[in-house]
């Protein structure tokens, strides 16, 4: 069988070409539905716990309780990645409502679905870490928290996908979007970081409506080792545009320098500071993992 033949629903590994779910599950009806998104480096996923700690943190949010263990939902990682002899992969955990009507309350639907799936990842091209990515600002803002909190990672993206259709120039890489404030918030699918003018590493800190990335806590962890003080708090975005340097955070992506913001390029794309934490970030995994 060659990589990604296989796909786990609930306990069973099936073949990817037989795996299927009934049309009534509210994943698929509603987007009812949490996932995580992890990669996987020789063989193993890497920051499992914490992404595990954030599924189980959506699910409380959406009122989905999950019945099985961190260790449980990690033993079938390991054993999808095994069965599909993935080596450097992504995997995606999915937990649906299951099926139920659309008017019933959360206690009287279940039991939930688990859905598990792993691909090759070929790594993007190091030019691109050399050089940086473009980018743009958004018209579309992010969701209003007090309507669908962008903290939970759930199945509904429409969001984040109709920022993507609406980019203007077909090179972005991505897209950066505002919150309700009109401050910088996230990209459609990482965290964003800049530094400023001053040298100072920033982010948009939690409360500006954003999903606390695992990428974003590993490398402000890593930056506050280094000894540059990153600071967490509200961004306008002139503060992109007179950027020194700035980057993107996500599983996949690891720290993704930017080089341009809607056209203009940045003073330092690629700089200093974004290829330090990267070696460091990837010095983490080797030390974890031993990739």
């Amino acid at each position: 069988m060659t990589p990604a033949d296989f796909v786990l629903i609930d306990d069973r590994l099936l073949p990817a070409g037989e795996a299927c779910l009934p049309v009534s599950d509210r994943g698929f009806l509603y987007g009812d539905a949490v996932y995580e998104t992890l990669r996987a480096y020789r063989g193993r996923p890497f920051l499992v716990e914490a992404h595990l700690a954030r599924l189980a943190q959506s699910a409380r949010a959406i009122f989905l309780d999950l019945p099985w263990t961190a260790s449980e939902l990690s033993a079938r990682l390991e054993g999808l990645l095994r069965a599909n002899r993935i080596d450097s992969g992504r995997l995606r955990i999915t937990v649906t409502r299951g099926a139920g009507d659309l008017r019933a309350r959360p206690e009287q639907l279940g039991p939930p679905r688990l859905v598990m799936t792993a691909e090759p990842l070929v790594p993007l091209p190091d030019a691109l870490y050399a050089r940086g990515v473009p980018v743009e600002i958004a018209a579309r803002p992010r969701n209003l928290p007090g309507a669908l909190d962008p903290a939970i990672k759930s199945g509904n993206l429409l969001n984040t996908l109709l920022a993507r259709f609406e980019m203007h120039d077909p090179a972005s890489f991505e897209v950066i979007m505002l919150n309700h404030r009109g401050e910088l918030g996230e990209a459609s699918l990482a965290n964003l970081f800049l530094v400023d003018a001053a040298g100072v590493l920033r982010t948009p800190a939690l409360d500006s409506g954003i999903l606390a990335g695992i990428t974003r806590g590993l490398v402000l962890e890593l930056a506050r080792e280094e000894g540059l003080d990153p600071q967490e708090g509200p961004l306008a975005p002139a503060a992109l545009l007179s950027a020194r340097e700035a980057f993107l955070t996500a599983s996949t992506l690891e720290v993704m320098p930017i080089a341009s913001v809607d056209g203009k390029a940045l003073a330092a794309a690629a700089g200093p500071v974004t290829r330090r934490l990267l070696d460091r970030y990837r010095a983490r995994v080797v030390a974890e993992l031993g990739a």
